[in-house]
Protein backbone atom coordinates (compact mmCIF):
# COMPACT_ATOMS: atom_id res chain seq x y z
CA UNK A 1 0.00 0.00 0.00
CA UNK A 2 1.43 3.39 -0.99
CA UNK A 3 1.74 6.30 1.43
CA UNK A 4 -1.01 8.10 -0.48
CA UNK A 5 -3.39 5.17 -0.02
CA UNK A 6 -2.48 4.74 3.64
CA UNK A 7 -2.79 8.40 4.63
CA UNK A 8 -6.29 8.88 6.09
CA UNK A 9 -8.62 11.19 4.23
CA UNK A 10 -10.30 14.22 5.72
CA UNK A 11 -14.11 13.96 5.92
CA UNK A 12 -14.46 16.26 2.90
CA UNK A 13 -11.95 14.22 0.88
CA UNK A 14 -13.73 10.99 1.76
CA UNK A 15 -17.06 12.42 0.63
CA UNK A 16 -15.61 13.39 -2.75
CA UNK A 17 -13.77 10.08 -3.17
CA UNK A 18 -17.03 8.15 -2.93
CA UNK A 19 -18.17 9.74 -6.21
CA UNK A 20 -15.63 12.24 -7.60
CA UNK A 21 -17.80 13.32 -10.54
CA UNK A 22 -21.09 13.47 -8.65
CA UNK A 23 -20.09 14.66 -5.18
CA UNK A 24 -22.14 17.62 -3.99
CA UNK A 25 -19.95 20.28 -2.39
CA UNK A 26 -22.67 20.92 0.21
CA UNK A 27 -22.13 17.36 1.50
CA UNK A 28 -18.38 17.94 1.84
CA UNK A 29 -19.19 21.12 3.76
CA UNK A 30 -21.68 19.32 5.98
CA UNK A 31 -19.30 16.55 7.04
CA UNK A 32 -16.54 19.08 7.72
CA UNK A 33 -18.90 21.04 9.97
CA UNK A 34 -19.87 17.79 11.74
CA UNK A 35 -16.19 17.07 12.31
CA UNK A 36 -15.68 20.55 13.77
CA UNK A 37 -18.73 20.02 16.00
CA UNK A 38 -17.48 16.64 17.19
CA UNK A 39 -14.05 18.01 18.06
CA UNK A 40 -15.49 21.07 19.81
CA UNK A 41 -14.14 23.67 17.40
CA UNK A 42 -17.78 24.54 16.71
CA UNK A 43 -20.72 24.20 19.04
CA UNK A 44 -24.42 23.86 18.39
CA UNK A 45 -26.98 26.03 20.17
CA UNK A 46 -30.72 25.53 20.16
CA UNK A 47 -33.59 27.98 19.98
CA UNK A 48 -37.30 27.41 19.60
CA UNK A 49 -39.67 28.82 17.00
CA UNK A 50 -43.44 28.56 16.81
CA UNK A 51 -44.79 26.03 14.32
CA UNK A 52 -48.29 25.27 13.06
CA UNK A 53 -48.63 22.01 15.01
CA UNK A 54 -45.71 22.21 17.43
CA UNK A 55 -42.72 24.35 18.18
CA UNK A 56 -39.60 23.72 16.11
CA UNK A 57 -36.05 23.40 17.41
CA UNK A 58 -33.66 25.61 15.48
CA UNK A 59 -29.91 24.94 15.28
CA UNK A 60 -27.38 27.77 15.47
CA UNK A 61 -23.68 27.24 14.77
CA UNK A 62 -21.13 29.08 16.90
CA UNK A 63 -17.34 29.10 16.89
CA UNK A 64 -16.16 27.70 20.23
CA UNK A 65 -12.39 27.86 19.74
CA UNK A 66 -9.84 28.84 17.13
CA UNK A 67 -7.84 25.72 16.17
CA UNK A 68 -4.13 25.83 15.44
CA UNK A 69 -2.74 25.04 11.98
CA UNK A 70 -6.20 24.61 10.45
CA UNK A 71 -6.24 23.23 6.88
CA UNK A 72 -7.36 25.71 4.26
CA UNK A 73 -10.87 24.23 3.92
CA UNK A 74 -11.39 24.40 7.69
CA UNK A 75 -10.12 27.98 7.88
CA UNK A 76 -12.43 28.94 5.02
CA UNK A 77 -15.46 27.34 6.68
CA UNK A 78 -14.70 28.99 10.01
CA UNK A 79 -14.68 32.33 8.21
CA UNK A 80 -18.05 31.38 6.69
CA UNK A 81 -19.54 30.45 10.08
CA UNK A 82 -18.14 33.65 11.59
CA UNK A 83 -19.81 35.74 8.89
CA UNK A 84 -23.09 33.81 9.27
CA UNK A 85 -23.15 34.44 13.02
CA UNK A 86 -23.94 38.08 12.31
CA UNK A 87 -27.22 36.95 10.69
CA UNK A 88 -28.04 34.61 13.58
CA UNK A 89 -25.95 31.57 12.69
CA UNK A 90 -28.91 29.36 11.75
CA UNK A 91 -28.12 26.55 9.33
CA UNK A 92 -29.87 28.42 6.52
CA UNK A 93 -27.68 31.45 7.30
CA UNK A 94 -24.55 29.28 7.12
CA UNK A 95 -25.64 27.71 3.82
CA UNK A 96 -26.48 31.12 2.35
CA UNK A 97 -23.05 32.39 3.38
CA UNK A 98 -21.44 29.28 1.86
CA UNK A 99 -23.11 30.10 -1.45
CA UNK A 100 -21.75 33.63 -1.25
CA UNK A 101 -18.26 32.44 -0.34
CA UNK A 102 -18.01 29.41 -2.66
CA UNK A 103 -20.36 30.33 -5.50
CA UNK A 104 -23.64 28.80 -6.72
CA UNK A 105 -24.09 25.27 -5.33
CA UNK A 106 -20.83 25.92 -3.44
CA UNK A 107 -18.89 24.44 -6.37
CA UNK A 108 -15.70 26.27 -5.48
CA UNK A 109 -15.41 24.46 -2.14
CA UNK A 110 -14.60 21.12 -3.77
CA UNK A 111 -12.81 22.69 -6.74
CA UNK A 112 -10.51 24.83 -4.61
CA UNK A 113 -10.06 22.97 -1.34
CA UNK A 114 -10.68 19.24 -1.92
CA UNK A 115 -10.01 18.07 -5.47
CA UNK A 116 -6.47 19.54 -5.85
CA UNK A 117 -5.31 17.58 -2.81
CA UNK A 118 -6.78 14.32 -4.15
CA UNK A 119 -5.05 14.88 -7.49
CA UNK A 120 -1.75 15.65 -5.71
CA UNK A 121 -2.08 12.40 -3.76
CA UNK A 122 -2.57 10.42 -6.96
CA UNK A 123 -6.09 9.27 -6.12
CA UNK A 124 -7.87 10.99 -9.01
CA UNK A 125 -6.84 12.63 -12.25
CA UNK A 126 -8.40 15.54 -14.12
CA UNK A 127 -9.57 15.27 -17.72
CA UNK A 128 -11.42 17.77 -19.87
CA UNK A 129 -14.48 16.54 -21.76
CA UNK A 130 -15.95 19.31 -23.92
CA UNK A 131 -16.53 22.06 -21.36
CA UNK A 132 -16.63 19.77 -18.34
CA UNK A 133 -13.92 18.57 -15.99
CA UNK A 134 -14.00 14.85 -15.25
CA UNK A 135 -12.13 13.18 -12.42
CA UNK A 136 -11.41 9.49 -13.07
CA UNK A 137 -10.11 7.40 -10.21
CA UNK A 138 -6.54 6.14 -10.45
CA UNK A 139 -5.84 2.50 -9.47
CA UNK A 140 -4.82 3.78 -6.04
CA UNK A 141 -8.04 5.80 -5.88
CA UNK A 142 -10.12 2.74 -6.73
CA UNK A 143 -8.62 0.91 -3.75
CA UNK A 144 -9.33 3.86 -1.47
CA UNK A 145 -12.90 4.17 -2.72
CA UNK A 146 -13.51 0.44 -2.20
CA UNK A 147 -12.24 0.69 1.36
CA UNK A 148 -14.45 3.70 2.04
CA UNK A 149 -17.55 1.90 0.78
CA UNK A 150 -16.71 -1.09 2.95
CA UNK A 151 -16.30 1.21 5.96
CA UNK A 152 -19.72 2.73 5.30
CA UNK A 153 -21.28 -0.72 5.44
CA UNK A 154 -19.50 -1.21 8.77
CA UNK A 155 -20.96 2.11 9.93
CA UNK A 156 -24.41 0.64 9.29
CA UNK A 157 -23.46 -2.24 11.56
CA UNK A 158 -22.36 0.21 14.26
CA UNK A 159 -25.73 1.95 14.13
CA UNK A 160 -27.51 -1.41 14.34
CA UNK A 161 -25.37 -2.71 17.22
CA UNK A 162 -25.41 0.43 19.33
CA UNK A 163 -28.47 -0.58 21.36
CA UNK A 164 -28.02 -4.35 21.40
CA UNK A 165 -24.23 -4.57 21.86
CA UNK A 166 -22.65 -1.16 22.60
CA UNK A 167 -19.24 -2.70 23.33
CA UNK A 168 -19.07 -4.25 19.85
CA UNK A 169 -20.39 -1.05 18.30
CA UNK A 170 -17.69 0.98 20.05
CA UNK A 171 -14.93 -1.41 18.97
CA UNK A 172 -16.08 -1.35 15.34
CA UNK A 173 -16.50 2.44 15.30
CA UNK A 174 -12.94 2.85 16.58
CA UNK A 175 -11.66 1.24 13.35
CA UNK A 176 -13.50 3.68 11.06
CA UNK A 177 -11.83 7.01 11.84
CA UNK A 178 -13.70 10.01 10.46
CA UNK A 179 -15.69 7.75 8.10
CA UNK A 180 -18.32 7.66 10.86
CA UNK A 181 -19.09 11.26 9.91
CA UNK A 182 -20.31 10.17 6.47
CA UNK A 183 -23.17 8.06 7.82
CA UNK A 184 -26.35 9.96 8.66
CA UNK A 185 -27.49 6.95 10.71
CA UNK A 186 -24.50 7.41 12.99
CA UNK A 187 -24.37 11.19 13.14
CA UNK A 188 -27.84 11.07 14.65
CA UNK A 189 -26.47 8.78 17.38
CA UNK A 190 -23.13 10.45 18.10
CA UNK A 191 -23.78 11.08 21.78
CA UNK A 192 -24.67 7.47 22.70
CA UNK A 193 -21.86 6.22 20.45
CA UNK A 194 -19.34 8.50 22.15
CA UNK A 195 -20.59 7.33 25.55
CA UNK A 196 -20.23 3.69 24.47
CA UNK A 197 -16.69 4.28 23.19
CA UNK A 198 -15.72 6.01 26.42
CA UNK A 199 -17.21 3.26 28.61
CA UNK A 200 -15.53 0.52 26.61
CA UNK A 201 -12.05 1.96 26.53
CA UNK A 202 -12.42 3.80 23.24
CA UNK A 203 -11.40 7.18 24.56
CA UNK A 204 -8.97 8.64 27.01
CA UNK A 205 -9.41 11.93 28.80
CA UNK A 206 -12.33 13.83 27.36
CA UNK A 207 -11.40 16.98 25.51
CA UNK A 208 -13.67 19.70 26.87
CA UNK A 209 -14.02 23.25 25.61
CA UNK A 210 -14.64 26.12 27.98
CA UNK A 211 -17.75 28.15 27.15
CA UNK A 212 -16.86 31.23 29.21
CA UNK A 213 -16.98 33.34 26.05
CA UNK A 214 -19.96 33.34 23.66
CA UNK A 215 -17.65 32.92 20.69
CA UNK A 216 -14.18 31.84 21.74
CA UNK A 217 -13.68 29.04 24.22
CA UNK A 218 -10.43 27.42 25.25
CA UNK A 219 -9.43 23.80 25.02
CA UNK A 220 -8.86 22.45 28.53
CA UNK A 221 -5.99 20.22 27.37
CA UNK A 222 -4.55 22.66 24.82
CA UNK A 223 -6.09 24.15 21.69
CA UNK A 224 -7.02 21.72 18.95
CA UNK A 225 -3.96 21.46 16.70
CA UNK A 226 -4.46 20.04 13.22
CA UNK A 227 -0.73 19.59 12.64
CA UNK A 228 -0.67 16.62 15.03
CA UNK A 229 -4.15 15.25 14.26
CA UNK A 230 -4.58 11.89 12.54
CA UNK A 231 -7.94 11.55 10.78
CA UNK A 232 -7.55 7.78 10.91
CA UNK A 233 -7.41 7.76 14.71
CA UNK A 234 -10.48 9.97 15.16
CA UNK A 235 -12.30 8.71 18.23
CA UNK A 236 -15.63 10.11 19.37
CA UNK A 237 -14.95 8.85 22.89
CA UNK A 238 -12.11 11.36 23.22
CA UNK A 239 -14.33 14.41 22.82
CA UNK A 240 -17.05 16.12 24.82
CA UNK A 241 -20.18 15.96 22.66
CA UNK A 242 -22.37 18.25 24.74
CA UNK A 243 -23.88 19.80 21.63
CA UNK A 244 -25.12 16.41 20.48
CA UNK A 245 -27.45 16.24 23.49
CA UNK A 246 -29.57 18.78 21.62
CA UNK A 247 -31.70 16.27 19.72
CA UNK A 248 -34.00 18.83 18.15
CA UNK A 249 -31.08 21.02 17.11
CA UNK A 250 -29.32 18.06 15.48
CA UNK A 251 -32.48 17.26 13.53
CA UNK A 252 -32.53 20.91 12.48
CA UNK A 253 -28.88 20.69 11.46
CA UNK A 254 -29.55 17.68 9.23
CA UNK A 255 -32.77 19.18 7.89
CA UNK A 256 -31.01 22.39 6.91
CA UNK A 257 -28.69 20.42 4.65
CA UNK A 258 -31.38 18.29 3.02
CA UNK A 259 -31.81 18.51 -0.74
CA UNK A 260 -28.30 19.77 -1.28
CA UNK A 261 -28.66 22.63 1.15
CA UNK A 262 -31.98 23.78 -0.18
CA UNK A 263 -33.86 22.97 3.01
CA UNK A 264 -34.74 25.38 5.74
CA UNK A 265 -34.50 24.98 9.51
CA UNK A 266 -37.23 22.37 9.84
CA UNK A 267 -36.66 19.88 12.60
CA UNK A 268 -37.60 16.74 10.71
CA UNK A 269 -35.54 16.95 7.53
CA UNK A 270 -33.27 14.26 6.19
CA UNK A 271 -29.53 14.08 5.99
CA UNK A 272 -27.81 15.02 2.75
CA UNK A 273 -25.02 12.59 3.67
CA UNK A 274 -24.62 8.92 2.84
CA UNK A 275 -26.70 5.87 3.73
Amino acid sequence: MSDHEATPLSPAEATVMLAPNLAKPINAIKVTLLFLLATGVLRLEESEAFGIFRNKKIAHLRIATEPKNAPSEVAALLNTVRAAEAAGGKIKDVIAQCQRDFGPACVQFNAKFVIPGLIARGLITQKKFLFLNRFPLTPAGEKVQSRLKSDLFKADDVARLLKSDPARAAALAATLGTTVLLSDKLTRQFKPLADAMRMNGGGGEVAVFNDSSPHHGSFDFGSFDFSSFDFGSFNLGSFDLGSFDLGGAMDSFHGGFSDGGGGGDGGDGGGGGHH
